[in-house]
């Protein structure tokens, strides 16, 4: 597992795509930035917070479907926008945008903050992840033989390792396909909020929007899991725990969170001292994780093998590092009572 979820406040790859906007900022002399978005949403909370932090005067226009709720997403929002304006519901926040940027004097971030400067920051992670993960299999002595029945998926090189991250949306995906293209690294990417097909269809106007290189993804770089794993996995106790909630987790819909997601992560927490979120990581996690041999000793590897039914018989073979994107912050107290307890 690479952690990315260990950056400040746990916004993780986050961090990489705003230095990169930081960088742009500062080099064009631009001081003020104005977000949209979902209030309880990582994006709006994250950006809002680095932004802030590095000098920049924070206009945030955020929308909510239920003005009661309270959540450390929204906190950080509003601690760190020095004007801000919510709505009741996505179209008119989004309106409300548009009608603001046309007088707005500085940068304006559509909701997700796409933006060409993301590249910058995270092409820098991907050549930091690149040696880390290189080295690791060199001392590990495992994937260093190349699968050379891989030559013919993206390009020429024969590939010695995978790396798995979700598909939110979508710039990480699509910026670590594009730096990884012709390495040794493949890239897969996770359907989580969106149907896969939907999603491809997206996929060259966020190159475009990015300043990456057009070019096709195969279906194939691109997972998605069952939406209900309960009954294929109903049995299977993950680390040998009696009435363990591991494998067990049923499908639910996107940005809803279940009691047996919060027992699964959870647990998850109390074996690896690794905090999950309900939204991306612990459904990810929870269908990559389904063989029942699975036990401590193999959640401390560097890297573990995908399940095979969820991927190409292709590159089964190729030791696998999947990238926490962090987010978790905003679910801490699924973990944190039961400690403080």
């Amino acid at each position: 597992m690479v952690r990315d979820d260990l950056l400040p406040f746990g916004f993780g790859t986050k961090w990489r795509k705003v230095l990169g906007i930081v960088e742009s900022l500062q080099k064009n002399q631009i001081k003020k930035v104005l977000l949209w978005g979902a209030i309880h949403g990582n994006y709006l909370a994250s950006f809002t917070t680095i932004l802030r932090y590095f000098g920049f005067q924070m206009e945030t226009i955020s929308y909510t479907k239920d003005p009661k709720l309270k959540t450390y997403n929204e906190r950080l929002v509003n601690l760190h926008s020095h004007s801000m304006h919510c709505y009741a519901n996505r179209k008119e926040a989004e309106k409300s945008f548009f009608e603001r940027s046309k007088t707005f004097d500085g940068l304006c971030l559509q909701e997700f903050g796409i933006h060409p400067a993301q590249s910058t920051g995270l092409r820098s992670f991907w050549q930091e992840l690149e040696s880390e993960i290189h080295k690791i299999l060199k001392v590990t002595h495992t994937g260093l033989k190349a699968d050379k029945r891989s030559n013919n998926v993206n390009n020429s090189h024969a590939k010695v390792a995978t790396l798995v991250l979700e598909i939110g949306s979508g710039a990480s995906f699509v910026s670590a396909f594009d730096y990884f293209y012709d390495s040794s690294i493949l890239v897969l990417g996770v359907m989580v909020g969106e149907s896969k097909s939907s999603w491809i269809s997206k996929i060259e106007t966020l190159q475009k929007e990015l300043h990456l290189k057009i070019q096709k993804i195969p279906k194939e770089s691109i997972l998605e899991f069952p939406k209900d794993t309960s009954s294929q996995y109903a049995n299977r106790n993950q680390f040998g725990t009696a009435n363990s909630n591991f494998g067990t987790l049923k499908g639910v819909r996107f940005a809803k969170t279940s009691k047996d997601h919060i027992n699964w992560i959870r647990e998850f927490y109390q074996k690896t001292d690794i905090i999950l979120e309900p939204i991306y990581s612990a459904k990810s996690i929870s269908n990559l994780m389904q063989d029942p041999n699975y036990g401590d000793t193999a959640l401390k590897n560097s890297f573990f093998q995908i399940q095979k039914d969820f991927l190409p018989i292709l590159y089964q073979n190729l030791p696998l590092f999947y990238l926490h994107q962090g987010g978790q912050i905003q679910h801490s107290d699924f973990v944190l009572k039961n400690s403080l307890e």
